[in-house]
């Protein structure tokens, strides 16, 4: 019998996750971060420590997602991409969504920050 999950999933984490980040499922059935250029399977929604396991809120589940972005300013509106080390940009090749929040300030201020997206997966070939 197949089983569906509805929501978070749970997986091993390969390394230390943290919240808010992209992740894609390894061959060995865990996850590690999406890296630039990779499209993710989801985002991890709490901080875990390696071989610990990490709840995946897949990108279709529903609703809105929450990533982190990197060293560069987002306003609302904005297309948000998959970034290195799982999290979000303004640039890139493969487009996560549009972004529900604006930071302020100046690129250095912007990193890390916590950011709401509507999920969308393009790659742009």
């Amino acid at each position: 019998m197949a089983t569906a999950n509805f929501g978070p999933r749970g997986y091993l984490a390969n390394l230390a996750i943290s919240a808010y980040r992209a992740v894609v499922i390894s061959s060995n059935g865990g996850v590690t971060y999406a890296g630039d250029g990779q499209v993710p399977d989801g985002f991890a929604q709490v901080d875990v420590a390696s071989g610990d396991y990490a709840s995946v809120r897949h990108f279709f589940d529903g609703g809105t997602q929450k990533g982190v972005i990197t060293a560069s300013p987002i306003t609302v509106g904005d297309t948000v991409y998959a970034g290195a080390l799982g999290r979000v940009s303004t640039t890139g090749t493969i487009t996560v969504g549009k972004s529900l929040s604006t930071t302020g300030g100046a690129a250095n201020a912007a990193n890390g920050t916590v950011i709401e997206f509507i999920p969308r997966v393009t790659v742009i070939a």
